[in-house]
């Protein structure tokens, strides 16, 4: 136990005096090994690190992103908005409800909730400003919506989540379909209520055939989430399979058939971005496997689970340890190392003693860590929305909370309601 105590305590320590968490987890492993194992060699971390990222499914986060980057600096992103338009457009507050939509249609490409705030908000922002929108809603429902990407398939952190526990990724892809539809029901359900209450605009209804028009120029856009989850769900493709194709369709269609100027600044640009959010990620990966085999070593995880169960051994409040401790902690940990940290302490603990299956924890525990991307102090999508539209953080916050209920609303429902996680993974897959 005092060993479990002397490593969390060197870890949140190094972590609140600033140092970066992949650093903080290298330095405590390094540490923890001298004191407890001085006769293991060194040498075995930075084998362990590269035997971290050696994995083939990790090659989907890159094509992934590349693919989306391509997608926005074409007119199919374009395409895909005037798309859902069409349709939603003319209810009151319709272009609230385009950004939720093509949000979540955009999750099926990106897999990244700071992709989405930042290529959704890019044209939605200043559009729905332009319609009469107040800058703080548009940003808010624009920031909210792009933590549905990180939950409908294909997802970045269900890779990493499928990877920390053992689990299938295209299980975690099918377990996620439910929870982010839910995501953006409640989202839309508020979007409508707040449309209603301050009176906002919406478009003129087109008629069926100019909707037929616009499906028509949509439909390469919309093909692209299409062929992905079809080959990954239909067991035509692997994850990664999928997402090296997503990026030679995007290519194809986006800049071959449909030609468009793609300025080389631009290209180098999103190219360096990629590479460099990848090898943050692969660093990251390669350093909470290191962390992971040293918690097993100082058995970290029986020390917590023995703790908790002095003070309960009932699966609700297990649970509910869990949801305080995702929206405590996402709040400054990202979610990607928060995954690779508290996987191997809880994963036991939800198994064991909280009943949960492991397809529904994983889940739930993204699910948890990504509502932390849109709270302060650290939510990424945050910094992204107010970068775009040159508010504050605290000038819409205030707008952003009644969305925040509804996501940690379905939270609890997944929590606590697991039918809702595993009724398609155990449909589908048989």
């Amino acid at each position: 136990m005092m060993t479990a105590i002397i490593l969390l305590a060197i870890f949140f320590g190094l972590m609140i005096i600033g140092v970066p968490i992949s650093y903080s987890m290298i330095a405590t492993s390094v540490f923890t090994l001298k004191v407890m194992s001085p006769e293991i060699p060194l040498v075995i971390i930075p084998q362990r690190i590269l035997s971290g990222v050696n994995n083939y499914i990790l090659l989907c986060i890159p094509f992934f992103m590349l693919a989306a980057e391509i997608m926005a600096m074409t007119s199919l992103f374009d395409r895909l908005i005037n798309v859902v338009r069409a349709f939603i457009g003319h209810i009151s507050g319709g272009l609230s409800h385009v950004n939720i939509v093509v949000s979540m249609i955009f999750a099926g490409i990106t897999g990244a909730a700071t992709a989405d705030t930042s290529a959704v908000g890019g044209i939605l922002i200043p559009a729905m400003v332009k319609d009469g929108y107040t800058k703080s809603y548009s940003t808010a429902v624009t920031v909210t919506s792009s933590t549905i990407g990180v939950i409908i398939p294909p997802s970045n952190l269900m890779i990493i989540a499928a990877l920390a526990t053992g689990t299938s990724v295209v299980t975690l892809f099918i377990a996620g379909i439910i929870p982010g539809i839910l995501s953006g029901l409640t989202q839309l359900a508020v979007s409508l209520w707040y449309a209603r209450i301050k009176g906002f605009p919406a478009t003129k209804k087109m008629s069926f055939r100019n909707r037929m028009q616009m499906l028509w120029t949509g439909i390469p856009a919309i093909g692209m989430p299409l062929i992905i989850l079809g080959g990954i769900l239909g067991g035509i493709l692997t994850p990664t399979e999928a997402a090296n194709i997503s990026v030679f369709y995007a290519i194809i269609v986006g800049v071959v058939i449909m030609p468009v100027k793609i300025e080389p600044r631009k290209l180098y640009h999103s190219i360096k971005l990629i590479i460099t959010r990848v090898s943050a990620v692969m660093f990251c990966v390669g350093t909470a496997m290191v962390f992971g085999w040293i918690l097993a070593i100082a058995e970290v995880p029986d020390a917590v689970g023995a703790l908790i169960e002095r003070f309960t051994i009932n699966p609700v409040s297990i649970r509910a340890m869990f949801i305080i401790t995702y929206l405590i902690f996402g709040t400054f940990l990202d979610p990607l190392p928060a995954i690779l940290i508290f996987t191997p302490i809880f994963m036991p603990i939800a198994t064991s003693i909280g009943g949960m299956s492991t397809v529904h924890f994983a889940v739930t525990m993204v699910f948890g860590f990504v509502i932390g991307l849109v709270t302060p102090p650290v939510g990424s999508c945050l910094y992204v929305g107010s970068a775009i539209s040159g508010l504050q953080i605290s000038q819409f916050f205030k707008d952003e909370v009644r969305f925040l209920c509804a996501i940690i609303f379905v939270l609890v429902l997944l929590m606590y309601v697991p039918e809702l996680v595993t009724f398609l993974p155990n449909l589908l897959l048989r």
